[in-house]
């Protein structure tokens, strides 16, 4: 936004110069991105009076002239045809830089004749497009002058950035209350003194709020037999000083107020209006609407509108319509001023992908004590540029008054967080300073009323913040010392951080894993892949960081999505991080929310690099079996048993659940086709999934340290042949529970289906290692485990051992 310091000026006294005032809002969190100075590029250009021309002597289309500015007379060359005796033009003294060339005047010799200075036309000081001669002025142009006071563009315009919570500062008088709270001088605000009418508006116009949630306020004055035209150089200059292109004169000044006091305003050519009314109301869904910009906009029955008694004439609070512009033809003004809700406003800029000056101060919200002020001010400029007659009277229908933000400051809660002691007196001269109304001041507190522009203000942290804020940045000191609580209070358990975490990271890094780390939240079409009901945030960045996740897998797809569209096709990752899930369990942490920690892997691609030693392979089932099998190992215990019968919405078929003691604590398997297709990926993924909370509790218990075997091991072989809907992983179970003080260690080594066997079996070859620890194992102790192994396979699975 655009700031005229000549602006600021009429509005409040003060002595700053550019760069002091650019200090000076810097540190009261006004960021300043840019200085202009377009007058600086005219310095040394001034207005003169050509006392006397004649030819050169020695060149035809040169003219020595004598040149008076008032001060001193000299005597400058001339190449411009229409050069003459008694012309006031535009002198370009020595050390004056030409801005369209760039290069700076001295006093030299032309042709044998001394010129000091240079008679300018308006293409070389870029002030116009004329280039076809020297730039003539009017006789009345004051002698000695400089041009870009003359001109008046004897400015300096502030380029600044404003931080969305402070919309009061989105206007000239809401930065001179900036400065006035800064040096403690008065605000000198526009006053306002409208010609009594024998004409009250209540007999020509009304209004009606449907919508009174969306628009609490809503008021309206009217200027009759107005007569449409050019607005004054004055109005015309002030405009294009702040980027702003002037339109007529009732427009004009329409935007004149939205940048003087913030509050933006619409005015509608009131013969246009059927039935003299305003009817403030929601929009029909699917209907059209054509806006100034001259398109056709859709609208949903979310979007508040502007009608009169037929028909749309404007989007409230974003733009008006062009069934009721004002025009030159226009005799009759209605002015809006009103409140609109900042949610409302917000979502319909953003639906209609339409954002204007007027938008962008409702989103953020305005004055609601300033809008019937606003109103007035700008029906008195209207009649006064355009002879018109302002009505008598104000509509201003405002069923529900919007309260003020009561907040109690403590004062010994602002010094604790501002770090550095602050006295009572000073606070309340802050406060006072920013116009917060004192409701209520006791020895440790006060009460306080924020002033209605202060829409940021509603809690007494954000008063705090303006306290240190006015009390200088710079004059609060660092402190570097630290306070160490050596208190025996222990910290939630909940809070902190497991002790087998960076244990169960360095596994898998060390087994070539790379880990990611992704946001705990995501987004609502992830969640319905997942069909929980997830937590949802109240205030969202956006609607794809809406939800919290309930689980990892789908974050984890969007990073394999990312690199594999970059060119990294092969991945082997892993995350340990947090899901959220809502409960109505009465002991979690956060009241109906269940936060656990959970462990993703994942692999897809090739397991190994492209190189001519060896032929590299796609990553399978089984090897995110492997490494699952290898983590369980390394830190469960037995009672954690795979369920060959689980299912997972986001895993095939080809996938087991893992529980404990009859509770699913993960999943691992093959990706769904359709789930990938969600994240663009087209090639298979593997992922598991573990709550880690029970391998956190395991990795504690199972701290034992088991001596190798100085005696010889034992292998044995067995294959059996069963039914081929038996799993291995079964069978194994049974032959573990045999003898699980000698047995060490089973392998499959072999599934055989095919030839020579009978139909509908299979074959499944077992090795089996045997040690004891203190002595060395007997063929007979082996027979008899083995004849166990073999009487409880046959009889849990029907099966038959395989002697061929």
């Amino acid at each position: 936004m655009k700031i005229s310091l000549n602006w600021l000026k009429e509005l409040i006294d003060f002595d700053y110069t550019p760069e002091q005032l650019d200090n000076a809002l810097t540190m009261l969190g006004i960021e300043v991105e840019g200085i202009e100075n377009p007058a600086k590029k005219l310095d040394g250009f001034l207005i003169a009076h050509v006392s006397d021309c004649q030819k050169h002597p020695d060149a035809d289309k040169l003219s020595i002239c004598r040149v008076d500015t008032g001060n001193n007379e000299l005597q400058v060359i001339c190449g411009a045809p229409n050069v003459a005796t008694g012309q006031k033009v535009v002198l370009g003294t020595s050390g004056a830089v030409v801005p369209s060339a760039g290069f700076k005047l001295e006093k030299r010799k032309i042709r044998g004749v001394e010129s000091n200075g240079m008679i300018c036309s308006q293409s070389e000081l870029e002030v116009g497009e004329d280039s076809s001669g020297i730039w003539i002025l009017p006789e009345n142009a004051p002698l000695g002058m400089p041009i870009a006071e003359y001109l008046g563009i004897d400015d300096v315009i502030f380029e600044i950035s404003v931080t969305p919570n402070r919309a009061d500062c989105l206007s000239h008088i809401g930065i001179a209350r900036e400065i006035a709270a800064l040096n403690g001088n008065k605000i000198k605000y526009p006053k306002v003194n409208i010609d009594k009418s024998q004409r009250h508006i209540s007999d020509y116009a009304m209004v009606e709020i449907i919508d009174t949630e969306k628009c609490p306020r809503y008021t309206a004055k009217l200027v009759l037999n107005c007569k449409i035209q050019e607005s004054p150089e004055w109005l015309k200059k002030r405009l294009q000083s702040i980027g702003l292109r002037p339109i007529n004169a009732a427009v004009d000044v329409t935007n004149l107020v939205l940048m003087e006091s913030g509050q933006p305003l619409h005015g509608f050519d009131f013969d246009k209006l059927q039935g003299s009314k305003i009817v403030v109301r929601t929009a029909e869904e699917n209907s059209k609407f054509v806006t100034l910009d001259d398109k056709e906009r859709t609208l949903d029955s979310s979007m508040l509108m502007i009608c009169d008694a037929e028909k749309y004439v404007a989007i409230g609070g974003v733009m008006g319509g062009q069934n009721s512009e004002i025009t030159n033809s226009t005799t009759n003004i209605l002015i809006e001023s009103a409140y609109f809700k900042p949610s409302s406003v917000r979502k319909t800029s953003k639906k209609l992908s339409l954002q204007s000056d007027s938008s962008y101060r409702f989103e953020r919200g305005v004055d609601f004590d300033n809008i019937d002020s606003s109103c007035c001010r700008a029906a008195e400029l209207i009649a006064q540029l355009t002879g018109g007659e302002v009505c008598d009277g104000i509509i201003d229908i405002y069923p529900k008054k919007i309260e003020k933000a009561l907040v109690t400051v403590r004062f010994g809660r602002a010094r604790k967080i501002i770090g550095i002691y602050i006295s009572d007196e000073q606070i309340l001269a802050i406060i006072k300073s920013l116009n917060f109304e004192i409701i209520e001041s006791e020895d440790d507190f006060v009460k306080i009323l924020a002033p209605s522009y202060r829409v940021d203000i509603s809690q007494e942290i954000d008063v705090i913040e303006e306290i240190a804020r006015l009390y200088n940045y710079d004059n609060i000191k660092s402190d570097f010392t630290s306070r160490i609580d050596f208190g025996l209070q222990q910290i939630k358990e909940e809070l902190t951080a497991p002790e087998y975490r960076n244990s169960f990271r360095n596994f898998f890094v060390n087994k070539g894993f790379a880990e990611i780390l992704t946001q705990n939240q995501t987004d609502p079409k992830s969640i319905e892949l997942l069909g929980d009901d997830a937590v949802k945030l109240s205030n969202p960045l956006g609607e794809e960081l809406s939800l919290m996740r309930t689980s990892l897998l789908n974050s984890a797809l969007k990073v394999v999505s990312h690199n594999i569209r970059n060119g990294s096709n092969s991945l082997k990752i892993f995350e340990i991080g947090k899901t959220f899930k809502k409960t109505d369990r009465k002991d979690s942490f956060i009241p109906g929310i269940l936060e656990s920690e959970n462990l993703l892997i994942a692999n897809t691609g090739s397991t190994l690099p492209m190189q001519w030693a060896t032929t590299s392979r796609n990553y399978d089932f089984y090897d995110l079996k492997g490494f699952v099998e290898l983590f369980i190992n390394t830190y469960g215990n037995e009672s954690i048993k795979f369920d060959f019968k689980a299912e997972h919405p986001l895993f095939t078929k080809n996938s087991i659940g893992i529980s404990y003691k009859k509770n699913r604590i993960g999943h691992f398997g093959e990706v769904k086709k359709t789930v990938l297709k969600h994240y663009d990926i087209e090639q298979n993924v593997f992922a598991a999934e573990l709550e880690l909370a029970i391998f956190y509790k395991l990795a504690k218990d199972n701290k034992s340290y088991n001596p190798i075997s100085h005696f010889p091991a034992v292998q044995r072989d067995l294959a059996f042949l069963l039914d081929h809907q038996v799993s291995a992983g079964d069978v194994l179970n049974v032959i573990r529970q045999v003898n699980q003080t000698l047995l060490k260690d089973i392998t499959l080594f072999d599934v055989y289906k095919g030839n020579n066997l009978e139909p509908n079996s299979k074959s499944l070859a077992f090795s089996l290692t045997f040690r004891a620890q203190d002595r060395t194992l007997k063929e007979n102790e082996i027979d008899m485990i083995i004849n166990d192994i073999i009487s409880k396979v046959e009889t849990s699975f029907s099966a038959k051992l395989r002697t061929i």
